[in-house]
């Protein structure tokens, strides 16, 4: 089982579904004999959803409501449901029967499904945490021993995402450009890195709580980050562009 995950500024990158890039992770399937779990992000479409209500949940809830951040994940988490709901639909138009696809999207990623199906998709599921944690879950509940994930950024940075928080483009670009990067790394220094705390529209190279969950399924599971481009090279275990993190 292929276990992959992609943002939704993958397939939605400028407020519109490509279908031209939907149309790549269906011939990918279609050429494989493997079976594969899509889990699809928020992406911008997200971040613009919980920004736009920001301040309807200040007036809710006020400025300084814990609750907000409940609030915002479960924006958050239409969005990926969304998502997820047009690729799988685009998949069924596109590939028609030649691939048996699960006809729904997963809600609960911990749950025991049909397993006679060659794909699924997946969106988010519960608040504080992102669909990185969600795959990590399905990775745990397939006993994955890899799971992918295409990343809009080229390779991991050895910066804190809390870091970047307040900067403006131009100093978050500066401060990655200038920053060394981690072509392969343990889960250890993957936990270390993104921290513990989930901050819902945090931009971080992956969710703390699903590197948690890597690390206690770290003597088994090895994740690869990298672009769209790279990812018949790391479904391969051929050396690509991007990050590796293991054991």
């Amino acid at each position: 089982m292929n276990i992959i995950k992609f943002g939704g500024s993958i397939v939605n990158p400028n407020g519109k579904y490509d279908d031209s890039i939907i149309e790549e992770f269906a011939d990918l399937v279609k050429r494989s004999n493997e079976r594969f779990i899509f889990v699809v992000g928020g992406g911008k479409i997200c971040r613009f959803m919980q920004d736009s209500v920001q301040q309807f949940l200040d007036e809710a809830l006020g400025p300084k409501s814990e609750q907000k951040n409940s609030a915002r994940d479960e924006i958050g988490i239409a969005t990926t449901k969304i998502n997820a709901c047009y690729v799988l639909n685009y998949f069924k138009k596109y590939l028609g029967k030649k691939i048996k696809i699960f006809p729904e999207i997963l809600i609960d990623p911990t749950e025991k499904v049909d397993d006679s199906y060659d794909v699924y998709f997946v969106g988010g599921w519960k608040p504080g945490h992102s669909t990185d944690t969600d795959m990590m879950l399905l990775a745990k509940n397939f006993k994955a021993n890899k799971v992918i994930k295409i990343s809009d950024f080229e390779i991991v940075k050895n910066v804190k995402p809390t870091e970047l928080l307040g900067k403006s483009t131009k100093e978050i670009k500066d401060i990655l450009e200038n920053s060394e990067d981690l072509e392969n790394m343990t889960w250890k220094n993957l936990t270390n890195l993104v921290g513990s705390k989930w901050i819902p529209g945090l931009n971080t190279p992956f969710d703390p709580k699903a590197a948690k969950i890597g690390y206690d399924l770290r003597k088994n599971l090895t994740l690869h980050i990298g672009r769209k481009e790279e990812i018949s090279k790391m479904l391969k275990g051929e050396e690509f562009r991007g990050t590796v993190v293991r054991k």
